[in-house]
C-alpha cells in the first residue's frame, strides 16, 4: 500500500475501515495538537467526519461547516478565509459519497500548506478511481471494503512529521 500511494510503509495505519481511520484524523490530530481549537469541513463530509467535528466542539473546538455551491462543490474561497491562527486541520472529502462529486483536494491542500494548516481527505469512495497527489495531503482516509479487499480493513495515511 505505500508503495502503492507512494508513501513510507512508517506513513501506514491500518485501521477497520473509513470510520476509524476518519476519527483517528481528527480525534488524532486534536489530541497531539492541543493549542489548535480550530476545524474547518464542510457541510457534506461523511457522517463519520461530521460527528467528530460535533464531539470535538464539545470540547471547546470551534468547527466551520463550509457550505457547497448547487453542484455540490465546497467553496475554496470561503474556505482560505476561514483559516486562521488556530486553525488545526481542513477536513474535506476527496469524492461524496451520496452525490458522487470529486472536491477540488489538491487546490484545497496548497492553501493548507501555505496557511501551515493540516489538511485531511476522506478518499474513500475516490481511491484507486481518481489520481491524487500527496505532494500537500497531510493525512488521506481509506476503507478497503471499496476497492474489493475485506470488509473490515482500511488505512489512514499519515505523513512524516505530521503530528497526531
Amino acid at each position: 500500500i505505500a508503495k502503492f500511494v507512494g508513501a513510507d510503509v512508517s506513513e501506514i495505519i491500518f485501521t477497520s475501515g473509513g470510520t476509524e481511520s476518519n476519527n483517528l484524523a481528527l480525534k488524532g490530530l486534536a489530541l497531539a495538537n492541543p493549542e489548535k481549537k480550530h476545524i474547518i469541513t464542510s457541510v457534506i463530509e461523511h457522517p463519520s467526519i461530521l460527528e467528530t467535528a460535533k464531539a470535538l466542539e464539545k470540547q471547546g473546538y470551534d468547527v466551520d461547516y463550509i457550505g457547497v455551491d448547487e453542484e455540490g462543490i465546497v467553496d475554496v474561497k470561503n474556505i482560505e478565509k476561514k483559516i486562521r491562527k488556530d486553525t488545526l486541520v481542513v477536513s474535506i472529502m476527496q469524492v461524496n459519497n451520496e452525490i458522487g462529486v470529486i472536491q477540488p483536494i489538491e487546490e484545497i491542500a496548497k492553501i493548507c500548506k501555505k496557511a501551515g494548516v493540516y489538511f485531511h481527505t476522506d478518499a474513500v469512495q475516490g481511491f484507486v478511481k481518481i489520481d491524487l497527489d500527496l505532494k500537500n495531503v497531510d493525512l488521506m482516509s481509506v476503507s478497503g471494503h471499496k476497492i474489493h479487499a475485506p470488509k473490515g480493513i482500511g488505512f489512514l495515511y499519515v505523513k512524516k512529521g505530521t503530528k497526531i
